[in-house]
């Protein structure tokens, strides 16, 4: 197992999509996880849902940081595009300390 990250452009300071997909293709993961503690951007679950299935990999998104905000609409939901969604309940929620997992498909327990 190993892990390979993908960067911001710098001129648009938006994640370069480009390099996710040219190291997508050249890593062929099984995951790709996407999400940010300290990005101001809207993020585009779409394009990393696309770039996901262009290859076989699941995608996992890591909204704690971002919850309330999907909660509240102004946010776009990666729930549905998504293999797996996880969050916690205290951070933007403001509930008590917890996490969540959603999945849209039930995989096997081992």
């Amino acid at each position: 197992m190993f892990f390979v990250s993908y960067g911001v452009d710098r001129e648009l300071e938006t994640i370069d999509f480009d390099e996710v997909n040219r190291l997508a293709e050249q890593h062929r993961p099984k995951l790709i996880v996407a999400g940010a503690s300290a990005y101001t951007r809207t993020i585009n679950f779409d394009k990393f849902a696309e770039i996901s299935k262009s290859v076989g990999a699941k995608l996992m998104v890591d909204m704690a940081h971002i919850s309330g905000l999907v909660a509240a609409k102004v946010h776009p939901s990666p729930v549905g595009l998504a293999d797996i969604v996880t969050s916690t309940t205290h951070k933007t929620l403001r509930g008590p300390r917890g996490g969540l997992i959603l999945q849209t498909t039930n995989y096997p327990r081992h």
